[in-house]
């Protein structure tokens, strides 16, 4: 009896201790689930609540797409409305990477279909890894029909590739104007930062130089957009709706087609620039550097040596020599040393110095370009046949600060104030700069080789035109324009551009008088150094200069120099004399002399502009012989 109570008294002390157990095991299971349920819950308000919006907008971007349309960019029209720069359609081949998936496989289907290696590929996908993955981006641009026939067959195995048609540049006649027009290229992330190009982004196409640039806000228009509806793929289904693009407006420039085409044919296989201008107004109606280049492979993108050939350290050919490179004036300088000269009262027009061929000053010895010597020699005749000798002296007599300062006021040394951006400014030498720079003292015979257009003396093509077109208007130096009209896309003008007068030569209309009758005689005159642009109908004013690369004493053995040794070509001239219609400015690089070189250059531009204006004789006088007596006439 006493061992069944005990026994009874055992049991019911384990069912106690049972059931504290199972009241622990299931306090704690509660617990649990009450946390899970309170975790879950809160989870849920986060998810729903916290990150509500921004998980509706990528679940919205599952079905929904949005595609920016890049509008019709503005066309590029000459002075007359012909078409130098248009739009075409251009067949991209895009990657949305949200919707790919597997990448490595994708690009092993890719690269045979581009007809690339999946090395070339990859590189335009790394520049996008950091951007949005629902963003599309270019593998191809500028695919043609072959690889777009072969991606569209094959679009269902191609999980987020697509086909884009966006409007891209046109050249009908090639690579006309190229540094005056510039060129379309990939914007960077450096350019994505800037004002010009707000609202772009990677992939975009936008002006990197030139017009193109200058104007890219005015040319680029107004994007639009389109919403699709997609399938899991990335595949459309359907177009919701669409805003349209805003095409760019256009620009008449007041470059003339035929005279740049003439231009540009004249100047072939020469190294140099060539500005033509109306020297009434300072319109640029041609502007050439050679060599150019094709602003087409900027589009779909150039290869090593392509790039290579581009940046020829020789030919440079992406640079705008018109308004970057910088040369010594050489004897084109000389009709500012005579207007300088002729208004200082240091010479008169009857002034006369004896040419013998050399100069001696201390012991130095300078010699004219003509070893014979010009003998006794006014101004009218150092300016016809170019006598350095009579330069020599009056640069002399001028001292180098007179030099500066009517080199200053001819627009030498300074920006030429063209709406372009990388305009070089040239050079004018001052004894103060020389002070400060050498820590010497200006030499006089530094002051000889200045009057001659040597030295540290440097010009553009561009400022020696405007210089030419200010003799020639009698004194009025203008800025260059290039622009006449800004239209928007139903054709009203929106923004008229007109002359833009600088300043006024410190120069006498008389004084002027004497240096263009001295103009009119290099060209015409038995002697004339610049007889080449002679014309039968038409009275050519105009200078030549040959500039020196290396010393004197090397350029009796010209023609045995290495190219990059040979002196540069210069003419600068203007027709008809006596009511200008057109200037111009030819440099030559390392061609050999103005006269024979960049003279027949520029009397192509001549014949070409007067063809266009009129078949009749401006003058009239044929080819009768040249009389110096009558020049007062016409000028």
């Amino acid at each position: 009896m006493k061992f069944k109570v005990k026994t009874i008294w055992r049991v019911k002390r384990f069912d106690k201790l049972d059931q504290e157990a199972n009241k622990r095991r299931c306090d704690v299971a509660i617990l649990i689930m009450f946390l899970f349920v309170v975790t879950f819950c809160a989870r849920l308000w986060h998810l729903q609540i916290i990150q509500g919006k921004h998980f509706r907008e990528q679940s919205e971007r599952n079905r929904i797409r949005s595609v920016r349309l890049q509008p019709p960019r503005g066309k590029i029209l000459d002075r007359t409305g012909r078409l130098l720069a248009g739009i075409k359609p251009c067949f991209n081949v895009c990657l949305v990477r949200e919707d790919v998936g597997d990448m490595e496989a994708l690009l092993a289907k890719l690269s045979p279909l581009l007809g690339e290696t999946e090395a070339e590929i990859r590189p335009r996908l790394g520049s996008e890894q950091k951007g949005p993955q629902y963003v599309p981006i270019v593998i191809k641009r500028g695919a043609d029909w072959e690889t777009l026939s072969r991606i569209e067959s094959r679009l269902f195995s191609l999980p987020g590739v697509f086909i884009e048609v966006t409007p891209a540049r046109k050249y009908p006649y090639g690579s006309i104007a190229p540094h005056l027009l510039g060129y379309l290229g990939e914007i960077s992330r450096e350019d994505i930062e800037k004002e010009r190009y707000k609202g772009a982004r990677s992939g975009d196409m936008v002006g990197k130089c030139g017009v193109e640039e200058r104007f890219e806000n005015d040319l680029a228009g107004i994007k639009g957009q389109r919403r699709l509806e997609v399938d899991a793929g990335g595949r459309l289904v359907r177009v919701i709706d669409e805003k349209p693009p805003v095409p760019g407006k256009d620009l008449y420039l007041s470059i003339d087609l035929d005279l740049q085409q003439a231009s540009e044919e004249a100047m072939k296989g020469y190294v140099g620039a060539l500005v033509a201008l109306d020297p009434q107004t300072g319109r640029i109606l041609a502007l050439v550097s050679s060599p150019a280049f094709d602003p087409d492979a900027f589009a779909t993108g150039i290869n090593n040596e392509e790039w290579k050939a581009l940046n020829d350290p020789v030919s440079r050919p992406l640079q705008n020599k018109a308004l970057q490179g910088r040369y010594a004036p050489a004897s084109t300088f000389k009709i500012v040393m005579a207007a300088a000269a002729l208004q200082e009262g240091i010479v008169t027009k009857n002034t006369s110095f004896k040419c013998t061929s050399q100069f001696r000053l201390g012991r130095s010895v300078f010699r004219c370009w003509n070893w014979r010597g010009h003998g006794q020699t006014n101004l009218y005749k150092a300016l016809v046949e170019s006598c350095d000798i009579y330069f020599y002296q009056v640069g002399l007599k001028l001292g180098i600060d007179k030099i500066a300062k009517y080199a200053d006021a001819f627009g030498l040394g300074s920006k030429t104030g063209i709406d372009l951006p990388n305009e070089s400014k040239g050079f004018i030498a001052t004894p103060d700069w020389k002070l400060e720079r050498y820590q010497e003292p200006w030499q006089e015979g530094e002051t000889l080789i200045t009057a001659i257009g040597q030295g540290f003396t440097l010009v553009t093509p561009l400022q020696m035109a405007c210089l030419t077109a200010a003799v020639a208007n009698g004194g009025t130096l203008y800025s260059p324009i290039y622009l006449e009209k800004i239209t928007g896309p139903d054709g009203h003008i929106v923004k008229s551009f007109e002359s833009i007068p600088k300043d006024k030569l410190p120069v006498s209309e008389s004084n002027l008088r004497i240096i263009r009758k001295a103009l009119v005689g290099a060209v015409n005159d038995k002697k004339a150094t610049g007889k080449q642009c002679k014309m039968p109908d038409v009275l050519v004013a105009g200078k030549t200069g040959t500039a020196q690369v290396v010393g004197q004493a090397k350029r009796r053995q010209d023609d045995k120099l290495d190219w990059k040794y040979r002196d540069h070509a210069w003419f600068v001239a203007y027709a008809p004399a006596e009511k200008p219609e057109l200037a111009v400015a030819v440099l030559c690089e390392h061609a050999g002399h103005g006269g024979s070189v960049a003279a027949p250059v520029a009397r192509k531009v001549f014949e070409t502009w007067f063809q266009i204006q009129s078949p009749l004789p401006v003058l009239g006088h044929g080819k009768t012989a040249f009389n110096r007596n009558n020049i007062d006439d016409h000028v």
